[in-house]
């Protein structure tokens, strides 16, 4: 396959049995670097076979801590950031490559958007805020792109620059594989870990909440979720994932809420 001049950033913790399958979908990339969280599995076996980059960095409360740092060490201008459970499918490499030359010659265009399935424990998501349509940024310019610390809201496009979007094709094939919670376990303890630092980080992006509106989100996001984004096409799951949405969206802006408090108090 046909090599790029694009950098990719995974970071992974023992996740061992996704990263041959993520490194395969990005082997059309020059350089592909792995960030490791102190894994206990082969996940660094796995990426010494890959030839990839591998570095060591302590555990951090999400992924964007770590790609604030790793970009700095990309050789190349455009950079693909995936998750191990992530790969990208044949389609989609195809049409980067095919659009490559285009994409990398226009000096506004600063990320590419690409769309993005959803799965839990395995099964395709039609709907809730995660499943149904979705897009995602991969592949982005770092000069015009930013990656800062901050959990869920920490890469974003500069203002200057705009969007490229990959649309999504008749067999709805050319997408980017999210092979995202495959246990409630793991889903669990993933978000209890976000929660220690979303409010904080929220809070710290400038985002301010009063008691009113703590009260309404619940009811807000539900609604989104279950009604406006169809998570009812996937039944209890469905009903599942938008119920926790709602308790996970309340709660990051009851933390909001408290830390401005205390912070008002304090003065």
């Amino acid at each position: 396959m046909k090599k790029l001049a694009i950098s990719a950033m995974v970071v992974g913790y023992n996740e061992a049995h996704l990263l041959s399958k993520c490194f395969n979908s990005i082997n059309f990339c020059e350089e592909i670097l792995y960030a490791d969280l102190g894994s206990t599995d082969n996940s660094l076996s796995i990426a010494d076979i890959f030839k990839v980059k591998s570095y060591n960095f302590p555990k951090a409360p999400s992924g964007e801590y770590i790609q604030s740092e790793l970009i700095n060490l990309t050789t190349y201008d455009w950079v693909i950031f995936i998750d191990p459970d992530e790969f990208v499918d044949e389609s989609l490499q195809l049409q980067i490559i095919n659009e490559f030359q285009e994409i990398s010659r226009n000096p506004l265009i600063g990320a590419v958007k690409v769309p993005w399935q959803f799965y839990f424990k395995k099964h395709k998501l039609n709907g809730t805020v995660w499943g149904g349509k979705n897009q995602k940024y991969l592949l982005v310019n770092k000069k015009r792109f930013e990656f800062l610390p901050i959990t869920h809201y920490g890469r974003k496009l500069k203002d200057e620059f705009i969007n490229y979007d990959i649309s999504l094709n008749k067999s709805c094939t050319n997408v980017l594989h999210h092979y995202w919670m495959n246990s409630l376990k793991v889903f669990l303890q993933k978000h209890k870990r976000y929660l220690k630092n979303e409010g904080k980080d929220n809070y710290n992006a400038g985002i301010r909440v009063g008691i009113k509106k703590v009260l309404k989100t619940p009811f807000i996001e539900f609604y989104q979720s279950f009604i406006s984004m169809k998570g009812y096409k996937d039944g209890f799951t469905g009903l599942f994932l938008s119920s926790f949405w709602a308790f996970y969206k309340m709660y990051v802006a009851l933390d909001i809420y408290r830390i401005k408090k205390n912070k008002n108090i304090a003065q």
